[in-house]
């Protein structure tokens, strides 16, 4: 096995125990024994957590940003790539421990500066995205695209983040369906609306507004 490979046979399990039990209760151990290896040959490659924590998190960063890329290059628009990147979202939100973020700020403020540095990034983005969607028709004229980006990705963070949900007794999946598509509809012309009923009938979504 090359070490390129080997390198990323470990970033694979480790991303999947990273994301479900978070930075706290995943363990180096858990890591070797999921890739079938001692922990000492974990070392070898990954010194410390640290360092295997930064790297997952590198790694998920360049993976979205492809998946994004290519998202919108098969795209016929931008809510049909919006409603594409919603469900993969979506669905790596059912697999990620609520705490994630929040435990990466409090064990590691150095890393957690570069995924804030990385946001930044992201809703400019959005933002440039948003602007093309007004161009097709999509997003209303009026709208400050900037602002927009901005509110769309801090509501969505704190969907992701927030312990009051359950304690309300919502899934964190149902508010975050509810609060894309009031985002998207608060934001969209009529073409985009007759789009975002059309994209909820395909899917069943049942989600009230």
């Amino acid at each position: 096995m090359s070490e390129i490979t080997f390198k990323e046979r470990i970033l694979s399990e480790a991303i999947k125990q990273l994301l479900r039990l978070g930075p706290s209760s995943m363990t180096m151990d858990m890591v070797a024994r999921g890739c079938g290896m001692s922990k000492r040959t974990l070392y070898e490659t990954f010194p410390t957590k640290k360092e295997l924590v930064k790297e997952c998190l590198a790694t998920l960063h360049e993976q979205r940003t492809r998946e994004h890329q290519q998202i919108f290059a098969q795209s016929q628009n931008c809510f049909e790539a919006f409603f594409k990147i919603y469900v993969m979202v979506r669905t790596l939100m059912q697999g990620t421990t609520i705490n994630f973020t929040d435990e990466i700020k409090r064990l590691y403020p150095d890393i957690y500066a570069e995924r804030r540095i990385h946001e930044r990034g992201f809703i400019q983005g959005l933002s440039k995205t948003l602007l093309q969607a007004q161009h097709e028709g999509l997003v209303l004229e009026s709208i400050n695209t900037s602002i927009a980006a901005f509110i769309f990705v801090s509501e969505m963070d704190h969907v992701n983040r927030s312990e009051q949900i359950a304690e309300l007794g919502f899934s964190r999946i149902e508010v975050f369906d509810a609060t894309f598509v009031s985002l998207l509809r608060g934001i969209a012309t009529v073409k985009g609306l007759s789009m975002i009923d059309d994209f909820l009938t395909k899917q069943n979504n049942t989600t009230t507004i």
